[in-house]
C-alpha cells in the first residue's frame, strides 16, 4: 500500500484503513507482520520500521511498532507501507510433528496394539454433581487409566461433553493430591470457558494458587474476563509465562493447543503432568494436537481426548494439505481403529443423552450421524405453547417455510444475499419478541453467507435488537438458542450445483448440517427454497421430514425424490491420488469447516459495510406477504432451471420499505471461480 496514513488507537497502538480486508482480500490476521518507511523516503538508502498487527477489525487493523517509530509518528504522515505472513505458529506445528518421533507407538496408532486394555473403574468422591449412566463410566475409566492409548469422550450435541470433563478434573483434583494437569482447547474462548466452569464449582474449591491460565504472550489483557487476571500471570500490562519453579507448583494449568509450547520452552519435562485433556479435539488438526503431546507425554500420563468428529473440523486452506490428510483430526482417525469405532469401553464413550433438543429437533441428526442412539432427555418445556399458533402442526417444533427467493451480489462482493429470506427472518423475530414474549438472548439465526449475516444483523439492529446473534454455522458450534432460524440464501440452480462442486454454503457438508440442526433447544425454523435444498441428501430428508408431519408452508414443493449419495464416494475414503480424506464426511469429501474466513477467525460484522438494511416498516417489519397463496401462482415465477425470471411479481417482493434499504441489482452476477476471490463456505 503507498502513501497512506495511519491514526493513534490510545499510548500504544496505531490503526490503518485496509480497503478489502472485510471480505479478506487482502487476507490478514493477528500477528502478521508489516514493514512501514516515511513515503518520501528513498527506498534503496532506508530501513523499514517492522511491526505487527495486533488486532484486525472490519476494516481496519491496530498496529504495534518499536517505541521510537510511537514517539516519531506524526497525524497525516504518509508511509508505504507492506505486510508479510507470520511463519511462526507454521514453524510450530512442523517442530511438534518432528518430535512425535519420540513417542510410543500406542499413542499414534492405537490399532497396532498387540494386547488389549482392561480398565478398572475407580470409585469417585461425592460430590453434588449429578451424572448420567455414560457421564460416570467416563469419569470412572479415566481415574482408572493407567496411561497408553487415549481416552476418549465423544459428546454429540447437548449431551454434556463439557460437564464430563469438568467433574473428571474435579475427581482428580480431590482424589488424587499427587496429579498434575494440563486441559487445552483448541480456543482462547473454549480456555477461558473450561477456567470459568472450574472455577465456578460450588461443592469443591480449587484454590487461586492450583490452578493457572496459561495465555499467549501476545493475548491483549482486556481479551480476558477481569474476575479471571487473578488466574493469569501478567506483567507491564501484557501476559507472561511464569518461572518454571512457579508452574511446576500449579495443579491444573488451561492453555489452548498453541500456548502449550510455552510449557516445554520454559522447561517443564515430559511426564510432568498426570493427564493431558485435549476439549473439543475434533477441531484441531493433528499436527495441532501434537503440540501439547509431543513434548510432555511420557507412556504412563493419561491423555483424554473430548470432541465430536460429526461436527465441525480442523481448518485447512490448502487443498493439496487436505488431500494428504491434513484436515483429519487426531480423534477422528482414532476413530477409524476398531477399539475407537466399535466404542469399546476401555477406550471410548459415546454420551448419549441429550438435554438441549426438543425430542422432533434431535430425531433426524440423531438417525444421520448417531445410528439413532441420542436419548432426548430435556425436561424445560417452558415455551412449548408459545408459539403453537406459528406451527402447522402443534406437536412438531420444526418448521419448514419454502420461499422462492434470488440470490444476489452486490457489485465485486463476491458474497450471496437473499433480500427476500431476509425479510421473512425479521418478521418470524417481530412476531417471537413482540407478540410471544421471547428476549433477543433466546433468538439465533444461522446463514452460511457475510451478506446475508449483514442485511439481517442491520435490519435487526435498526429495531434495536443487537443482542441477537446472527452469523454462521461456526459462530453457533458449541452454542445454544431456544429458538434458531436458519436461512439458507441460495435460490439459483446453477449457482447452487458450482458450490456443490466446491462445497460452497451448507450444501455438500454434512458436518454443518448436523451443527445447524441440533443448536435449537425448542423451535428451529428454516427458511429456504425447497427446490434447492432438495438436491442435498441431508437437507432433503429434513425438507421431507417437515413436510411429512404437515410444518410445511410456502411455495409449491419438488417432487419427492430419494437423494442417493455416489457409492464409490459412499464406499471408499480415498481420494483419486491415493490420499485419505475424511473417513467422517458420508460425501466422501471433507469441507473445511470455516464460512470463508481464510484465517480461521471469527469476524465482529457489527460494522456498517454499505448496502445494508435500516429503515424496515416498523407496522410491516419487512414482511413478505401470505407465504400461503396459490403455489402455481409461485410457480410461474421460475423456469426450468429454477432461475428466478419474473423478480418483478409483487409476491415475490420484500416491503416497499425493505425495497428502499436494499440495493437492486439486474441480474444475478456468475459465481466467482477463482477461488482467492470466494467470500463463503470455504472447503
Amino acid at each position: 500500500m503507498q502513501s497512506v496514513t495511519m491514526k493513534r488507537k490510545g499510548l500504544q497502538f496505531l490503526s490503518l484503513d485496509v480497503p478489502g480486508l472485510a471480505e479478506r482480500r487482502p487476507s490478514l490476521v493477528y500477528g502478521d507482520f508489516i514493514f512501514a518507511r516515511i513515503a518520501s523516503a528513498d527506498a534503496s538508502e532506508t530501513t523499514p520500521y517492522q511491526g505487527y498487527i495486533h488486532r484486525v477489525e472490519a476494516e481496519e487493523v491496530y498496529l504495534k511498532f518499536d517505541e521510537e517509530f510511537h514517539i516519531n509518528h506524526v497525524p497525516g504522515n504518509l508511509y508505504n507501507v507492506q505486510f508479510s505472513f507470520n511463519r511462526t505458529g507454521v514453524r510450530r506445528l512442523h517442530q511438534a510433528i518432528e518430535a512425535t518421533e519420540s513417542l510410543n507407538g500406542e499413542i499414534l496408532f492405537p490399532s497396532g496394539i498387540s494386547r488389549k486394555r482392561n480398565i478398572q473403574a475407580a470409585r469417585l468422591a461425592p460430590n453434588s454433581c449429578m451424572l448420567n449412566k455414560e457421564q460416570t463410566s467416563a469419569v470412572e475409566k479415566i481415574l482408572g487409566c493407567k496411561g497408553g492409548a487415549p481416552y476418549v469422550i465423544h459428546g454429540p450435541p447437548g449431551t454434556g461433553k463439557t460437564r464430563t470433563l469438568i467433574e473428571a478434573i474435579i475427581q482428580l483434583h480431590i482424589m488424587r493430591k499427587d496429579t498434575q494437569v494440563l486441559v487445552c482447547a483448541p480456543s482462547n474462548s473454549a480456555a477461558d470457558h473450561i477456567l470459568e466452569k472450574l472455577v465456578s464449582q460450588q461443592n469443591v474449591e480449587v484454590q487461586e494458587h492450583e490452578i493457572f491460565r496459561l495465555n499467549a504472550l501476545t493475548r491483549p489483557l482486556d481479551d480476558v474476563n477481569p474476575s479471571y487476571l487473578r488466574f493469569c500471570n501478567a506483567e507491564d500490562n501484557s501476559f507472561k509465562c511464569p518461572l518454571l519453579r512457579d508452574l511446576r507448583r500449579y495443579r491444573v494449568i488451561i492453555s489452548t493447543y498453541a500456548s502449550a509450547c510455552l510449557l516445554y520452552s520454559e522447561g517443564i519435562k515430559r511426564g510432568h503432568f498426570s493427564h493431558i485433556f485435549l476439549d473439543e479435539a475434533g477441531q484441531a488438526s493433528e499436527p495441532d494436537t501434537m503440540v501439547p503431546l509431543s513434548h510432555l507425554l511420557k507412556k504412563e500420563t493419561v491423555v483424554v481426548l473430548a470432541g465430536d468428529p460429526q461436527q465441525l473440523g480442523p481448518i485447512v486452506f490448502s487443498k493439496d494439505a487436505e488431500n494428504y490428510g491434513l484436515a483429519t483430526s487426531f480423534m477422528e482417525r482414532l476413530f477409524e481403529c476398531q477399539l475407537y469405532g466399535a466404542l469399546n469401553e476401555n477406550y471410548a464413550t459415546r454420551l448419549v443423552r441429550n438435554y438441549r433438543c426438543h425430542p422432533v429437533i434431535l430425531q433426524l441428526p440423531s438417525e444421520m450421524f448417531y445410528e439413532g442412539e441420542l436419548i432426548p432427555c430435556k425436561e424445560d418445556k417452558t415455551f412449548a405453547q408459545t408459539w403453537v399458533d406459528m406451527l402447522p402442526n402443534k406437536e412438531f417444533p420444526l418448521l419448514f417455510i419454502g420461499i422462492q427467493g434470488c440470490d444476489e451480489r452486490e457489485g465485486n462482493n463476491p458474497s450471496w444475499f437473499n433480500r427476500i429470506e431476509a425479510s421473512k427472518v425479521v418478521e418470524i423475530i417481530r412476531d417471537l419478541i413482540g407478540n410471544k414474549g421471547l428476549k433477543e438472548e433466546d433468538i439465533g439465526v444461522i446463514t452460511p453467507y457475510r451478506q446475508q449475516v449483514l442485511k439481517i444483523r442491520t435490519a435487526l439492529e435498526s429495531f434495536d435488537w443487537a443482542n441477537i446473534k446472527v452469523g454462521s454455522v461456526e459462530q453457533f458450534q458449541g452454542q445454544e438458542r431456544e429458538v434458531i432460524i436458519i436461512s439458507t440464501v441460495r435460490s439459483t440452480i446453477q449457482h447452487n450445483d458450482f458450490d456443490r462442486v466446491h462445497y460452497l454454503g451448507f450444501l455438500s457438508n454434512p458436518r454443518r448440517f448436523n451443527v445447524a440442526a441440533t443448536r435449537a433447544r425448542s423451535l428451529l425454523v428454516v427458511i429456504g427454497n425447497p427446490h434447492i435444498i432438495c438436491k442435498d441428501p441431508y437437507w432433503n430428508k429434513l425438507l421431507w421430514y417437515c413436510a411429512d408431519n404437515g410444518s410445511y408452508k410456502g411455495c409449491f414443493l419438488p417432487e419427492k425424490l430419494e437423494i442417493v449419495q455416489d457409492d464409490s464416494e459412499q464406499a471408499n475414503n480415498w481420494n483419486d491420488v491415493g490420499a485419505q480424506v475424511n473417513n467422517w464426511d458420508c460425501q466422501g469429501a471433507q469441507a473445511n469447516d470455516w464460512d470463508q474466513d481464510q484465517e480461521g477467525q471469527v469476524n465482529d460484522w457489527d460494522q456498517d459495510q454499505g448496502g445494508q438494511v435500516n429503515d424496515w416498516d416498523q407496522d410491516q417489519g419487512g414482511q413478505v406477504n401470505n407465504w400461503d397463496q396459490d403455489e402455481g401462482e409461485l410457480a410461474k415465477n421460475w423456469n426450468e432451471e429454477g432461475t428466478c425470471i419474473n423478480e418483478e411479481k409483487h409476491s415475490l417482493q420484500p416491503s416497499p420499505d425493505v425495497q428502499g434499504t436494499m440495493p437492486q441489482t439486474d441480474y444475478i452476477p456468475d459465481p466467482v471461480m477463482d477461488e482467492a476471490e470466494w467470500s463463503d463456505g470455504w472447503k
